[in-house]
């Protein structure tokens, strides 16, 4: 597949990189149909250079449909239509239960005392590949994407 990747210091680049695939029986693999920039991305591109390693995918706040989901997934099925938030986030921990979902004890990144883990950005939030991509891998896939309605 196609995504945006990190090549250093104001040097992105749209490279070839494998289809991400189902790796825990709750994921969801989401074929992205779009995606934005906002300023957190010009952060990546000017200086966090040094929490990122050549070939990163970039990218959140991706929407898509469901292209293939785990044999725990019961929330969305394949075809549905979904919005992926920034934060990885599992939905059931307690600060997730408190609605601060930015700061999941599950996916909190505590080797650089961060929050929680986010979608193609930098080893501070847990260097998840981003949805500026064909594909995304999502976890969590009963909590995390949120289905959009008809």
């Amino acid at each position: 597949m196609k995504a945006v990747t990190w090549h250093g210091k104001r040097d992105v680049r749209v490279d070839e990189v494998p289809d991400p695939g189902i790796q825990d029986p709750t994921d969801v693999v989401v074929r992205v149909t779009s995606t934005g920039i906002c300023g957190s991305d010009l952060h990546l591109y000017e200086l966090f250079g040094p929490f990122l390693d050549e070939g990163d995918i970039l990218g959140h706040e991706a929407m898509g449909v469901i292209a293939e989901t785990g044999s725990e997934v019961t929330n969305v099925a394949v075809g549905d239509r979904v919005v992926v938030p920034f934060n990885v986030s599992c939905g059931t921990c307690h600060m997730c239960g408190q609605g601060l979902h930015s700061q999941c004890e599950t996916t909190q990144v505590r080797e650089y005392g961060s929050g929680a883990s986010l979608f193609g950005y930098t080893k501070l939030y847990g260097q998840v590949p981003g949805g500026q991509a064909e594909y995304l891998r999502v976890p969590f896939g009963n909590t995390l994407p949120i289905k959009v309605p008809e």
